[in-house]
């Protein structure tokens, strides 16, 4: 089939933006989204935890000082407030307190939860105020799935919560060409095998793949014999291409961390941690910025942060010399863990190659 007969693929509304999306909003002044912690408070024990999450800490921001935030982050520009959770946010008191006050302010919520609370209640909430949604899905077998994530029962609860999902409305949006649902699996030795099975499950129930790696940062830098090889990766992203290709018509650059798409948000977001610090993204566990003594237009101008949302310009080994900038600035929060735990700077680790990329001659 010739290139230009495939679709492209489709992406989660709220969720994604592209480099020319990216770069508008960097180079006037804005932000496109901001990610928030709620609470690190969880009901999972998940091995690859970037954040040892489970209980609250004691320093955690209020929910007014987060509702500042969220109005700030709309006056700098934002049209998205992922609400990440730290934790697992729906758990959070003042949870649906948080995505009223989003879209009142005419912005998008996008939700990553693990789906252990997805009610028909809850759904019908989510639906009504036109929340996009990210679901753990790490696995199709019950066994594996309540393995990573610490607790039985997750996989049941995780598979009733989809259900859920689509049947509230969630497909019938996708089917519109409208997709709201994602399912987030993070690929690690445990669960390799069965990548390509949950991607074709993704595909057949009209849910965005949000294919994901494990950052050696947390619970999860103590399980780093679970990390793929370069050459592990570039077999999986190659399977799940031809997948795609000859099964679902869409054609993607197999190099991207995600999985058919970049990821640029160093360039335009801010992920608030509960405790006030403040990073590029969730991966990346700098120390150069708090919002109990900084507003977030003093944080972007920041050096760290404008050599962070300038990457593309300071981007080094092969990451630097690569010509698809407009598609991939590579994992930035992988280059900058693997780095910073080898003791480099942290501009330094920002700017250092993904060592997932198998990408040659860049």
């Amino acid at each position: 089939m010739a290139k230009n007969k495939y679709k492209a693929i489709p992406k989660l509304e709220g969720y994604y933006y592209s480099f020319k999306e990216a770069k508008e909003a960097r180079d006037t002044g804005k932000i496109l989204t901001i990610r928030i912690e709620t609470s690190r408070i969880c009901n999972l024990r998940c091995n690859y935890c970037c954040n040892r999450s489970g209980k609250p800490l004691k320093n955690e921001l209020s929910y007014t000082k987060l509702k500042k935030l969220i109005k700030e982050a709309k006056e700098l520009g934002a049209k998205s407030v992922i609400v990440i959770g730290g934790g697992e946010p729906t758990i959070y008191p003042k949870f649906k307190n948080i995505i009223k006050y989003i879209y009142e302010l005419n912005m998008m919520s996008v939700l990553f939860t693990n789906s252990q609370t997805m009610s028909k209640s809850l759904t019908k909430f989510l639906y009504q105020y036109n929340v996009s949604v990210i679901t753990k899905l790490d696995s199709l077998n019950e066994e594996t799935q309540d393995t990573i994530a610490g607790v039985r029962g997750t996989f049941k609860n995780i598979q009733k919560g989809i259900r859920n999902l689509l049947d509230v409305g969630y497909k019938d949006w996708a089917k519109k060409g409208k997709y709201k649902l994602g399912a987030s699996f993070v690929v690690n030795k445990i669960n390799a095998r069965e990548i390509p099975s949950i991607w074709r499950f993704c595909r057949e129930n009209y849910i965005f793949p949000n294919l994901e790696m494990i950052i050696p940062n947390g619970v999860a830098k103590k399980e780093q014999k679970l990390l793929l090889k370069r050459n592990e990766w570039r077999q999986l992203k190659q399977k799940l291409l031809k997948i795609d290709r000859k099964e679902y018509n869409y054609n993607w650059f197999p190099y991207a961390p995600l999985g058919g798409i970049g990821c640029f948000q160093v360039m335009y977001n801010l992920y608030i941690s509960i405790d006030g610090n403040v990073r590029p993204c969730s991966s990346i566990h700098c120390h150069v910025a708090n919002v109990k003594n900084m507003s977030l237009k003093e944080i972007i101008n920041l050096p760290f942060f404008n050599i962070a949302r300038n990457i593309e310009k300071h981007l080094k080994g092969k990451c630097g010399r690569c010509k698809n900038h407009f598609k991939c600035i590579g994992c930035r929060g992988l280059a900058f863990s693997v780095n910073k735990n080898k003791g480099r700077s942290e501009i330094e680790s920002l700017c250092s190659e993904d060592p997932s990329c198998s990408l040659k001659n860049s």
